[in-house]
């Protein structure tokens, strides 16, 4: 047999199905993830009525004027074009937006992250009364679980707050997060709140000293009136819509506290903080003790004045004030302390009985 008649052996057949496989397992992993998609964005959306169909038993009332659902393929995703809700009863309120985005990851439906565009317009049904709040951004964050809100975290940036055409309060940031105390009953609320760059509606026209002006129109320029408080309270009535003092009425009932942790504003260089527990007794009115401490009171107040957080005559009177309290030291700097205590319709500074306070409700 020469070199000449050798004939190369045939080559190993192609196999093209290894090449498909893996493209047919992928086009296969579309098809069944759009029908789990669609399965899940037709689960939500039948969610989200029952949801509003929940809210209208506890007197809440939402609506909008148009909905569409997407987010294909990662999210779910709802668009409610001119949302309202309103509360009724026999002083029914309702609140009116211009648009609202809520998304929620497929992975994780319980967590939602919704924007809001405002303005938001608040109207007493039977006065007409309107209280009006914008912001250039607004997030909500909420975690629940079987329709029931667990946690819930509200962002705002630039908001304002007004009635009338009075700017009533403001700030560059405020943020609120409210949370259902792990490990507590039900009723239990764990509440903190903070804003920055805070102003509000002045009180007074009361005219100002040089100093105190100079001071004012700096901390105003500035905007530097700082806020935070936390704080839990106990025993908090169903969350459907009534008048205020039932709610209070339940509350003091059941006997509902509130724990202030802390309470601080600062402004100025100076800062003025607060801790105690209050309740009602059962003439509805304050039982408790709560803290306060001020550091450098003088220029706390003016900025506080300038942003028209407080009324000029008290920032003028904060020396004779702060006579009244008793020498302290917070964070390492002098201050004065105030524990008020309020105990059967009296109110208490330190031994020095102030005068009668009557049911708040």
């Amino acid at each position: 047999m020469t070199s000449s008649d050798a004939r190369p052996a045939p080559a190993a057949p192609r196999r093209r199905w290894l090449i498909a496989l893996p493209f047919a397992a992928l086009v296969l992993l579309g098809i069944g993830w759009s029908f789990f998609w669609q399965w899940g964005a037709g689960r939500a959306d039948a969610e989200i009525d029952a949801w509003i169909a929940r809210e209208a038993t506890e007197g809440r009332n939402w609506a909008c004027a148009s909905r569409e659902f997407g987010g294909f393929p990662f999210r779910f995703e709802l668009i409610c074009n001119a949302p309202t809700v309103t509360f009724t009863g026999p002083e029914p309120w309702t609140a009116r937006m211009t648009r609202a985005h809520a998304v929620a990851q497929v992975w994780n439906p319980q967590h939602i992250i919704a924007e809001f565009e405002g303005p938001s317009v608040l109207t007493q049904g039977t006065t007409g009364r309107e209280i009006t709040a914008s912001w250039s951004l607004l997030q909500v964050s909420g975690v629940g679980r079987d329709g029931r809100a667990e946690r819930v975290s509200i962002s705002a940036k630039d908001y304002s707050l007004a009635e009338g055409g009075t700017t009533v309060f403001s700030a560059r940031h405020a943020e609120l997060h409210v949370r259902h105390h792990p490990g507590e009953a039900a009723g239990t609320l764990d509440i903190a709140l903070g804003f920055t760059g805070a102003s509000g509606m002045a009180l007074s026209a009361t005219p100002r000293t040089a100093g105190v002006a100079a001071a004012q129109a700096a901390a105003q320029a500035a905007k530097s009136v700082d806020g935070e408080m936390q704080a839990s309270v106990t025993q908090v009535p169903p969350f459907r819509s009534m008048p205020a003092a039932e709610r209070l009425a339940l509350w003091q009932q059941a006997g509902g506290r509130v724990q202030l942790q802390l309470a601080r504003i600062t402004g100025g260089g100076g800062a003025l903080s607060a801790s105690g527990e209050l309740g009602l007794d059962a003439q509805r009115r304050p039982d408790g003790r709560i803290d306060l401490a001020v550091v450098k009171a003088q220029p706390l107040f003016a900025a506080m004045a300038a942003a028209g957080l407080l009324p000029d005559f008290l920032a003028n009177l904060a020396p004779a004030m702060m006579m009244a309290g008793m020498p302290t030291t917070v964070d390492g700097q002098k201050a004065s302390s105030f524990p008020f205590v309020f105990r059967n319709g009296q109110v208490v500074l330190g031994v020095l009985p102030l005068g009668k306070i009557g049911p708040l409700y």
